[in-house]
């Protein structure tokens, strides 16, 4: 036997006398019987080992070398029990052989590893021909199968090892060996036992690893704990799972929490991991969030509706409660920089309700302060020492809004497909309903998320009449980048026709003397789903002062404007009123039709300028990620078109039903 076997074999033999020993202790004898009896009063979970002579015979019978690891458990054990909960005994040599073809075939088709696919890849193919080319290694498994792969070996020459169970409904388990198989059975023994207070000295040693790397987290050093909460889960300690969680959340992952079926019920957690981990399944309706809290108290049922109404309040004790109140009240008009800066700066002060909560993780299930947790800004709030621990705050990340407007001409969803804004010096968001808002609003509506008024505004359109000036918006509001200004903005695929315009500008400048009000309108160009002929683009400004329109432009492109080999292109429809401020001269933005092709009829030539030019005059931005990713409040505004006039003509068709 080489040195490099023999160092395996003492190996083995630490491991698996290891393993013996606390399945022993954890075992009531008066319960056991048959092998397992005598394993328990041996304390030895194996069996005398196979001497060169077997191994050597096992070797010719299946016409090749064992792997490594295979090899050496072999010549120290001839055979194994109770390999994890569901292999009830290792095959010894005189038992491993090749299934026989009957077998092989039923498996394959058991297994459903190529599934449905129609042109299965080579890989597919050989991955499936497992089952006709394997050892099968157990001599009793739990309705299933071991096998080691001749077909499948590592650079070290290992097999891979291949367990199936039926009642898993899913293709067999792959592990890199026969040595990683065994470890993964060893963890799985003990994350079985470990409901039932088995206390040895490899949980003593994990959980003082999991209590070190509790600190470890509070103190700002959460990286260097991943890897020990992942083992200490694998190994089923208490707490393991809930505290790698709270690490998955912040980071972003969509499988934080996933292994686990329960709730925490201790209320220790209402504040923080049992809103949180409700909010998770809320927001996946995939996870059926009923079937989660049908049959919990009701005061659990009543939380999880709260979250997923919009309506939770994420409302820690002591100094961060007043911190996250004032982060809220910036994040819900549109701040999600400025509430991240007071969160980030009132982190220390945060106190853990119960020894398994390492971060706030209850602001991930708070509808307006979860949006601000970019998985970025988790990472940072992870490496930021809490609860009175010392350490070094991270050096802090960039604020996520850009600057200006021009982000706005980006092929950004939903901005893409048009928008409409209005910006009002000197008021508060929460008054813009009162100056115009459609006579049915009463304040406000909740703040919601894209989606959520996505909804909103396919109800208001049932809701208007069939005149043809009835367009409203159901706009966000919040404040912009600039103190003193207030906005009302919507993403819209269409709008009023240039001609028919009536900017509520006039109306928003009567907020206070001297105020004024800024709409900006863009519609691009687009197919019409009857086929009909280019929606041209168009690009509105208009700014008003004390109820009247300063100046206004409008600039609308001719349908087919773009050059072809026999014509120009056309000149673009402009309508001015006032006198516009020269950063808004049209010229620029006109010189641009000429260069314009067939491909970019989509959007405003010289939108992007324009968009610049007007954050340059009045000195405002927009939230690009509250209005991307926030929830915020919202109305429906009066018509953006003007009434009929005399000489007016139009069609209104009405369906009853």
């Amino acid at each position: 036997m080489t040195m490099t076997e023999r160092d395996r074999e003492d190996d083995w033999l630490d491991f698996l006398a290891r393993w013996s020993v606390e399945w022993a202790d954890a075992q009531d004898p008066d319960e056991l019987e048959g092998d397992d009896l005598a394993a328990c009063r041996g304390r030895w979970l194996g069996f005398p080992g196979a001497d060169e002579e077997r191994l050597t015979a096992l070797e010719k019978r299946i016409g090749r070398r064992l792997p490594p690891s295979y090899r050496s458990f072999l010549a120290l054990t001839d055979g194994w029990l109770n390999a994890g909960d569901f292999v009830v005994r290792l095959a010894g040599t005189a038992e491993v052989a090749p299934l026989d073809e009957a077998e092989a075939e039923r498996y394959t088709g058991c297994d459903g590893y190529l599934g449905d696919s129609e042109e299965p890849t080579e890989e597919d193919i050989h991955r499936s021909r497992l089952w006709h080319r394997a050892l099968h290694i157990d001599a009793e498994a739990d309705a299933g199968i071991l096998m080691l792969d001749p077909g499948d070996v590592g650079p070290d020459g290992e097999w891979a090892v291949y367990s199936w169970h039926s009642w898993k409904a899913m293709p067999a388990e792959r592990f890199d060996s026969f040595r990683a198989f065994m470890h993964d059975k060893y963890r799985e023994f003990h994350a079985l036992a470990a409901d039932s207070g088995m206390v040895n000295d490899t949980t003593r040693a994990l959980d003082a690893e999991l209590e070190q790397a509790r600190e470890d987290v509070l103190a700002g050093q959460w990286q260097r704990t991943v890897d020990v909460f992942a083992r200490a889960e694998r190994f089923g300690r208490p707490g393991a799972c809930e505290l790698g969680g709270q690490l998955e959340a912040f980071l972003g992952r969509d499988d934080a929490w996933s292994r686990v079926y329960h709730l925490p019920m201790n209320p220790a957690h209402r504040t923080e991991t049992l809103p949180a981990r409700l909010a998770r399944e809320i927001r996946h309706p995939w996870r059926r969030p009923l079937e989660v809290v049908e049959e919990q108290p009701v005061e659990v049922r009543e939380l999880a509706r709260s979250i997923a109404d919009g309506g939770f309040v994420y409302e820690p004790a002591g100094p961060f409660g007043a911190v996250v109140l004032r982060a809220r009240e910036a994040a819900r008009w549109g701040d999600t920089d400025g509430a991240w800066r007071v969160l980030r700066d009132g982190l220390a002060q945060w106190i853990p309700p119960a020894g398994d909560v390492v971060a706030p993780v209850g602001l991930l299930a708070d509808p307006l302060l979860a949006p601000v947790i970019t998985p970025e800004r988790g990472r940072e709030l992870l490496a930021t020492p809490r609860a009175g621990r010392a350490g070094v705050p991270p050096e802090p990340l960039p604020d996520r809004d850009p600057e200006g407007l021009d982000w706005l001409a980006g092929e950004t969803w939903p901005f893409r497909g048009g928008y409409r804004f209005v910006l009002v010096e000197g008021i508060e968001p929460a008054r813009l309903v009162d100056l115009f808002g459609h006579e049915e609003q009463n304040g406000l509506a909740a703040p919601a998320t894209s989606s959520e008024l996505n909804e909103r505004r396919r109800q208001s359109e049932h809701r208007r009449s069939a005149d043809p000036w009835d367009d409203r918006a159901v706009m966000v509001v919040g404040r912009t980048g600039t103190p003193g200004w207030g906005f009302a903005f919507a993403p819209e695929s269409a709008g009023p026709d240039a001609d028919r315009l009536r900017s509520p500008a006039a109306r928003a400048s009567r907020s206070a003397s001297g105020a004024r009000a800024v709409v900006v309108w863009c519609v691009p160009g687009s197919r019409r789903e009857d086929g009909g002929p280019w929606e041209p683009p168009a690009f509105h400004l208009s700014m008003a002062r004390d109820g009247e329109i300063g100046y206004a432009l409008t600039v609308a492109m001719p349908p087919d404007f773009g050059s072809t080999e026999d014509r120009p292109p056309r000149a673009p429809i402009v309508d001015r009123v006032g006198t516009l401020p020269r950063a808004f001269d049209p010229d620029p933005m006109l010189a641009e039709v000429a260069a314009v092709g067939s491909a970019k009829r989509e959007r405003c030539p010289g939108e992007e300028h324009m968009l610049r030019a007007i954050a340059e005059e009045f000195g405002v931005t927009l939230p690009r990620h509250a209005l991307l990713r926030g929830r915020l409040h919202s109305f429906e505004t009066v018509g953006w078109s003007r009434g009929p006039r005399h000489g007016d003509t139009w069609l209104s068709i009405e369906g009853v039903r």
